[in-house]
Order: C-alpha cells, then sequence, then structure tokens
C-alpha cells in the first residue's frame, strides 16, 4: 500500500465525492486505500448516489475500502431502529428530510439505507493512527470511550494519544493539531471536500463554488 487516503464529511454532495476520488485522487485499488470518515448523508442533495457509490466500492475492493459511521448514520439508525418522534425529528432537523427526499420516501430509506449503516465501524486503527469521525474524549482511550461518543466528540485540538485523523467539525482547510488531522472542510456549505494520506503527508482538495469547479 502506496497511500492510504480519508476522506472527509460528505454529506450528499456526490459530484464532489466523485470528481476528488476519480479525478484527483485517481484511486488505484492496487495500491491505495480509501478510509471514509462517516457523513455520507443528510443536508446535501443526492444521498442515496453516495450511499450507492460507496457501498458499490466496498464490494468491489474490500480490503482497500474502510467505511465509518458519522454521527449523521447514527441519526438515521436511532430513527429507523426505534422509530420515536424525538429521535426521527432530531434527524430531520438536522438535515434528515433530505435523505428521505433522496429515496422517495420513508420506508424506501429505511429499506435500503439500514443495512449500510449497520456495516459501517466506529473506528478504525493502523498501527501508526486512528481513524474517527469526531474523535476520542478527554481522559478516554478507544478501549474504555463509549462506541457512540466516538461520532460526537470535538476535542481534537486537546487530545493527547496516538495520532488521530478525525472529521466531524468543518474547518476552512484540512488542519494539523498536535496529535490531530481535522479533515472536514465543510463540502455541503462551501463547497469544498478534502481528503488526507497521512502516510505521505498529503491533502487532496476539490472545490466547487457558484457551480465554477476548480481543483489543487
Amino acid at each position: 500500500m502506496k497511500r492510504q487516503i480519508a476522506i472527509g464529511d460528505i454529506h450528499g454532495c456526490y459530484s464532489l465525492m466523485v470528481d476528488l476520488i476519480e479525478g484527483v485522487i485517481r484511486f488505484d485499488p492496487n495500491t491505495d486505500q480509501l478510509i471514509f470518515i462517516g457523513d455520507y448523508i443528510d443536508r446535501g442533495e443526492n444521498n442515496m448516489q453516495v450511499v450507492t457509490y460507496v457501498d458499490d466500492l466496498k464490494k468491489k475492493h474490500p480490503d482497500n475500502i474502510i467505511l465509518l459511521m458519522g454521527n449523521h448514520e447514527l441519526l438515521a439508525y436511532n430513527a429507523f431502529k426505534t422509530r420515536y418522534s424525538s429521535h426521527v425529528q432530531l434527524w430531520f432537523i438536522n438535515g434528515g428530510i433530505n435523505t428521505i427526499n433522496s429515496y422517495e420516501n420513508y420506508e424506501a430509506a429505511q429499506k435500503q439505507l439500514m443495512p449500510f449503516v449497520e456495516s459501517l465501524l466506529y473506528y478504525y486503527e493502523t498501527p501508526t493512527h486512528i481513524f474517527v469521525h469526531g474523535g476520542i474524549p478527554l481522559g478516554e482511550t478507544l478501549k474504555s470511550a463509549q462506541p457512540r461518543a466516538l461520532l460526537w466528540d470535538r476535542n481534537y485540538d486537546h487530545y493527547r494519544g496516538k495520532p488521530i485523523i478525525v472529521g466531524h467539525t468543518p474547518h476552512k482547510e484540512v488542519t494539523k493539531y498536535k496529535n490531530s488531522v481535522v479533515i472536514d472542510t465543510g463540502a455541503v456549505y462551501v463547497g469544498k471536500l478534502s481528503a488526507y494520506d497521512p502516510i505521505n503527508d498529503v491533502v487532496y482538495d476539490i472545490v466547487d463554488l457558484d457551480n465554477t469547479r476548480s481543483i489543487k
């Protein structure tokens, strides 16, 4: 493996994701591993397409594609699993209604999305790094932390431990802290989707502002 590339929060930005993977990164399953940091769905418009694409990638290259859970997948899971109005409303006000619309209706979304969500990992650890959506809570470790806390934490700037690669908190650019790297650059808000390869210390970006796309 020559490259190990973590991809930031996608949030239904299908075209940005495809252009990043195929046009900028130029994913090669013979040499590369892609680690998706979670938050594939919600807020953006093309949520079903994003999930279908990454799920197909995983099926084609199971050893080269790592799919992590984000807090938005957890919101969807809670809504579908319990059907409590509070869980459904919480998901909807956090962009879940866009996900439902992309699948046409609630029942179709539940049928197609739940198997995908249930297959996701809470974190992925290598000899050198930990990849996790939110972070590791202060004073906790991967073993001691509640798994779902890993999806919501924002302790990236004060974290001390084995280096982590996280998303969840939008930054203007991929940002390095003492023991963490934040790769969420707000694709659904500002049209910038980013990825980071810790093996080679390389950042990959694609930007789409006012429908004018530029590649860095």
